[in-house]
């Protein structure tokens, strides 16, 4: 199993911004939220390499020329581009050393995310030059702005402007598609027989022997249309089965793991914290808050 793997050099000026956010449960479970926001203005030797952290990424170049290595693919950013990426896939961006990079970025979350960005996914280009430049680098200066002069009314005004923000990228990739072309007869199977059978031990492999397929075409195309990696995918319909017998029943958790496939307690409770931000004990006293 892959685990979160990041090298960074911090090389940036002193006028440059890093915040880290603490989003709220309720930002977690029912809005677009900030996890992490920040400008940098880089010097020479900056980059940062990482893969397997759950969290998307969109930086917009403002001026100088950035290296982005993503997918086994290298693209030159410029001024007024934006790249829009999952972090779990493995990523490297640096700067030009011969024209430092200055750039703003959002490393951002939210339970609809995975549509926008299986929309974005299909103009097969993580990096786009935005329609609207003015209007997206002015998002990202609000966002750094409401995080240090937060409010109760912040979180909501955050989530107002990353959908802002995550529409100018669609709408800059050009990628407005009807709904029923995003998922091919070739994923839509797949989708639903790890829907029914996502109780069971599945692997990659089990995958592309009961569909006939090449687990490297099978991973390919489900990623390609659905935003998610297979085993991803997997994990979420285990998930979204666990919260429901969390708030609807009274079965211990490890009860619960075990119908959902990971028979392992432990490792259930980290996959569990992993993607909703909380353990399953406290998810299920979230919504029993009189017991």
């Amino acid at each position: 199993m892959a685990h979160y793997r990041e090298q960074a050099a911090h090389n940036w000026t002193e006028d440059s911004i890093r915040l880290i956010a603490t989003p709220s449960q309720l930002a977690r479970n029912s809005f677009f939220y900030v996890e992490e926001a920040g400008y940098f203005r880089t010097q020479p030797g900056y980059f940062t390499e990482r893969e397997e952290l759950n969290s998307f990424l969109i930086a917009i170049t403002l001026a100088g020329t950035g290296i982005l290595k993503f997918n086994g693919k290298q693209y030159k950013l410029k001024a007024d581009q934006a790249f829009f990426i999952h972090c779990m896939d493995y990523q490297y961006y640096a700067t030009d050393e011969r024209d430092l990079w200055e750039f703003s970025w959002v490393h951002l979350n939210g339970a609809a995310i995975s549509g926008y960005y299986h929309y974005f996914q299909l103009s097969e280009s993580p990096v786009v030059t935005l329609k609207n430049p003015g209007a997206a680098k002015s998002d990202l200066q609000e966002l750094i702005r409401l995080h240090r002069e937060f409010t109760p009314y912040s979180e909501p005004l955050i989530s107002k402007i990353l959908t802002d923000l995550l529409t100018e990228i669609l709408y800059s990739a050009g990628n407005f598609l009807d709904a029923g072309d995003a998922f091919p007869d070739s994923v839509k199977p797949i989708m639903r027989y790890l829907e029914q059978h996502f109780n069971e031990p599945l692997s990659l492999g089990h995958l592309a022997a009961h569909f006939n397929i090449s687990k490297y075409h099978l991973a390919r195309e489900f990623k390609k249309h659905s935003g998610l990696s297979p085993n991803e995918f997997l994990i979420s319909c285990r998930i979204a089965y666990a919260k429901n017998s969390l708030k609807y029943s009274n079965e211990p958790v490890a009860a619960i793991a075990e119908k959902v496939g990971v028979p392992n307690v432990s490792h259930f409770i980290n996959l569990f914290k992993q993607r909703v931000g909380t353990t399953p004990l406290a998810y299920r006293k979230s919504w029993r808050p009189s017991q």
